[in-house]
């Protein structure tokens, strides 16, 4: 096939036009050979640099340039660390701003979730809010993977794409993969962050029991995981999961009592069926606030059977006393507006970066019938526990 002009240029003269077309991801998308051409780490930084740490276009035009970069064959977990220490070491730290009051420096890029940030300290990457890619999204589940996933999901704002049936399936398949493989750190993703899919509820629980192998680790975070979730949803119960601790206990395998105990102890699964009726069930029947014990039940089994629990800062619940109110503006043609007013103080209970900060009640409500209300911090979700004042509502 003939080159068109630009393609015969020498590379002396294509990178400059590149550089100073505003690094258009258009020109490379165009033609693949001049893609190949501009392949290069000068290029590949200089392009991160634009698009990663400042806004230059239309947020649809940029985020489309930001997914397109993490979805490159060059952009590795070494690449990408080698470019957050280049261009983060001057000012020495995420912020972007020397003489900063708490530098996170050297990143922590073996568990990133360590580094602490808050709405008056948000990294820069913090407006990045492309699509996270395919490649990330499924296994096999390196280490180098896990820490890329993590990295991207603590300090930026990128989620899967879910209108791409494609990447759906793959986030879908990729949580699934990760219980197969028994990787702890990865369930973890899944299991603590809405951006990479639906809650956990009790078919994933069956999942990591009847289907991948039932790691006690994996289903206690998982279960875990439900009950924070899904503490005022339907309770259910699982013949299956039933008839598989029954197995197990007949055989004197102390996994089907471990198993069996910790059910009775979630939200997600009705043990004793205490839905009357299936329509009750259907309607959904609300089960009680329960909190799992990772210590009932415990026991040290043999060929690495054993119960690791991992503190994690995805979703902490943060006490805070204080007042909340909402308030709807009522016109003739019904509620037309809700406004959130609050005492709250972002920097004691905000340890996540990203906007919205905030997600919390979008309707006027009364807090007279529970003693304390939970507000969402996004993204990642993380709970903040309101007491309720008996004048507040």
């Amino acid at each position: 096939m003939k080159l068109s002009p630009i393609e015969r240029l020498p590379i002396e003269l294509l990178q400059p036009i590149f550089l100073q077309a505003e690094h258009n991801i258009a020109l490379l998308k165009a033609s693949d050979y001049i893609a190949a051409r501009l392949s290069s780490p000068y290029i590949y930084h200089s392009v991160c640099d634009y698009h990663l740490t400042s806004v230059h276009c239309k947020r649809a035009e940029q985020s489309a340039a930001q997914t397109y970069i993490f979805a490159s064959k060059w952009m590795t977990w070494v690449f990408f660390q080698s470019w957050i220490l280049k261009r983060f070491e001057p000012s020495q730290c995420l912020c972007d701003r020397t003489a900063c009051f708490d530098p996170q420096w050297p990143p922590n890029f073996q568990d990133a979730t360590n580094m602490v940030f808050s709405r008056s300290h948000l990294p820069r990457l913090a407006f990045v809010k492309g699509r996270l890619p395919k490649k990330l999204l499924r296994g096999p589940w390196t280490q180098d993977k896990v820490q890329f996933l993590r990295f991207l999901l603590w300090l930026t704002s990128m989620t899967v794409d879910w209108r791409d049936s494609e990447a759906r399936q793959v986030a879908m398949e990729g949580r699934k993969q990760a219980m197969l493989e028994q990787n702890l750190e990865a369930v973890e993703l899944f299991n603590h962050n809405r951006r990479l899919g639906k809650a956990a509820d009790l078919d994933t629980v069956c999942f990591a029991v009847l289907e991948a192998g039932c790691n006690r680790s994996i289903v206690y975070d998982t279960l875990r995981a439900a009950n924070m979730w899904n503490t005022r949803g339907p309770c259910r119960h699982s013949a299956e999961l039933y008839a598989w601790c029954e197995v197990r206990r007949a055989e004197g395998d102390p996994k089907g009592a471990w198993l069996w105990k910790k059910l009775q102890e979630s939200c997600v699964h009705d043990c004793k069926q205490n839905a009357e009726t299936e329509k009750d069930r259907a309607c959904g029947y609300v089960a009680k606030d329960q909190v799992l014990d990772p210590e009932s039940g415990d026991y040290h089994g043999e060929g690495g059977d054993f119960l690791v629990v991992n503190e994690l800062q995805w979703n902490k619940v943060h006490i805070h006393r204080g007042w909340l109110i909402t308030t709807t503006t009522t016109t003739t043609q019904g509620p037309t507006n809700h406004s959130t007013t609050h005492n709250l103080t972002w920097t004691n209970v905000t340890r996540t970066p990203g906007p919205p900060m905030y997600r919390g009640p979008t309707s006027a409500i009364q807090l007279h019938g529970s003693n304390s209300i939970a507000l969402w911090l996004a993204p990642p979700a993380s709970r903040l526990r309101l007491a309720r004042r008996p004048s507040t509502r």
